[in-house]
């Protein structure tokens, strides 16, 4: 039976991109291949802490914001019990946030575990934008991707632009958006390439700018100009910061 590392399970409001303020019950996997400066989830790359594994934190009940341990790796049965006490009563169906660390490294999990919980909830996809491939095996079973492309003078790792590119492909089908963190280090040249690129598979596809924080935060003359160079390029250009850090909520 597959089984993956879950670093929490918990409901909140989506606090980046155009989604904004809309409720999620958000599932963090653990694991991720890159190690971006600017990372902020930290808890997810890691699975072992003072020498055992970690346990998956989920919120206890939708009207709680205590949790409780749940052993790793979880099963796609016990994933399914974690959400389902996190869904409201009433008209509107709940999305499902997969978030990390990257969950695309959990792409054989995703693919046994979403069809069985595709009819109750819309499936929202964060990611890299780097696993083309593992995106691919996932065709059909998400509504939406947001996609990140790492700005290699951002994120101090080497460029992905290669990877994006494929990943853009993969990706046709669902709804589709693409952030970009900026923080103080990110070059006019490196937001050019990214909204090129974006221009090159659809000049039509949103294009967030999310203002890092803390000592990585950018200017707001660079934000602006960033955000004119690429609206040259690109037809919907947003400058939109990570929201449930200015509520102060999960």
């Amino acid at each position: 039976m597959k089984s993956a590392l879950i670093n929490e399970v918990f409901a909140s409001v989506q606090g980046e991109g155009p989604w904004v303020g809309q409720r999620h019950i958000f599932v963090r996997f653990i694991g991720c291949d890159l190690r971006c400066a600017y990372c902020d989830t930290p808890d997810a790359v890691k699975s072992v802490v003072d020498g055992g594994q970690q346990p998956c934190l989920a919120q206890a009940s939708a009207g709680s914001f205590e949790r409780e341990q749940v052993s790793n790796p979880v099963i796609p049965s016990a994933l399914t019990n974690l959400c389902a006490r996190l869904v409201l009563p009433g008209p509107s169906r709940p999305v499902v946030s997969l978030t990390g660390g990257e969950p695309l490294l959990h792409h054989e999990f995703l693919a046994a575990w979403i069809p069985s919980v595709k009819a109750q909830y819309r499936i929202y996809l964060e990611t890299s934008g780097i696993h083309h491939a593992h995106m691919r095996d996932l065709a059909g079973l998400v509504d939406v991707v947001s996609m990140d492309i790492k700005l290699p003078s951002a994120t101090g790792e080497r460029a992905r632009w290669d990877e994006h590119r494929q990943f853009l492909s993969a990706a046709a089908g669902p709804l589709l958006f693409v952030k970009t963190v900026v923080t103080r280090a990110a070059t006019d040249e490196d937001i050019e390439r990214a909204a090129r690129l974006l221009a090159e598979h659809d000049r039509r596809i949103l294009f967030v700018l999310q203002p890092a924080g803390g000592a990585f935060a950018p200017e707001p003359k660079d934000l602006l100009r960033f955000q004119h160079l690429s609206l040259s390029l690109l037809e919907d250009v947003r400058v939109i910061p990570q929201v449930h850090k200015v509520l102060g909520i999960p």
